[in-house]
């Protein structure tokens, strides 16, 4: 077959192609390409999402369409599981288009990634760290992004992850009865993690540290704090508890 017959072949391949909404030559407006993209990203379909992006990403080029391209290809690696490549295109995003309204997006999206690959709370966890590092950039860039609130939920989350850690690291050495050790934990807990859900439980548990050593003075104190400053923890209820408890015997 001769080279002429061969090109003409393929010219006849990509025209059949795009009649029939192939790969090659995507039909529709640009707005139309973008919604069957979204429509296959919305239904977790990551591989179909991602062919149909990249194709975008390469005929939408130049184009006000470029950007949410561009953007949807980190989606799609995203919903695809392939974190690595979903960061890539992230921070690729960032580098190519600074000054666009979705940088943002980009921004807050790598730090759920993150959260997507991160360990149970009683594991080293580098993925947590590095999501509530890129939570607090987000925040601190974009203190009037539509998505605020989900930013600052996220980081909470990803707080009380790290401090659900510590306390977990806290009430294995409560078992081995290392009370000292125990509250180097709890005490994390309560300074660096400080506002987070868990901080009423540190507390809780250290007052019971204490007073199983029979340090009643300082087991009231965290009992007080914790009835006083979270009143509508469950932990509260249990700390007046004990509390009573230690004046009548006292």
């Amino acid at each position: 077959m001769s080279k002429r017959t061969l090109r003409g072949v393929a010219l006849l391949a990509m025209l059949t192609l795009a009649c029939s909404g192939g790969p090659l030559l995507p039909k529709g407006s640009p707005e139309e390409q973008l919604a069957r993209a979204r429509y296959y990203l919305d239904d977790g379909d990551g591989t179909k999402a991602l062919e149909a992006y990249r194709l975008l990403s390469q005929t939408l080029q130049g184009t006000e369409h470029e950007e949410e391209s561009r953007l949807g290809m980190a989606r799609a690696h995203r919903e695809s599981g392939d974190y690595f490549a979903a960061v890539q295109e992230y921070e690729g995003f960032q580098r190519r288009f600074p000054r666009s309204p979705l940088v943002g997006d980009a921004v807050l999206e790598i730090a759920e990634t993150y959260v997507e690959q991160r360990a149970k709370p009683e594991y080293d966890d580098d993925w947590n760290e590095k999501a509530i590092r890129q939570y607090e950039d987000f925040l601190a860039g974009y203190p009037r992004h539509p998505r605020l609130e989900e930013g600052r939920a996220g980081l909470l989350n990803a707080r009380n992850h790290a401090a659900l850690k510590e306390l977990k690291n806290g009430i294995t050495y409560i078992k081995l009865r290392r009370f000292r050790a125990a509250r180097f934990y709890f005490d994390i807990v309560i300074d660096r993690w400080a506002g987070t859900d868990v901080v009423p439980e540190a507390h809780y548990e250290s007052g019971r540290t204490f007073e199983l050593q029979k340090n009643w003075e300082e087991a009231a104190s965290h009992y007080r704090t914790l009835a006083e400053e979270y009143p509508d923890s469950p932990f509260a209820e249990k700390a007046r508890e004990r509390l009573a408890r230690m004046e009548e015997s006292s």
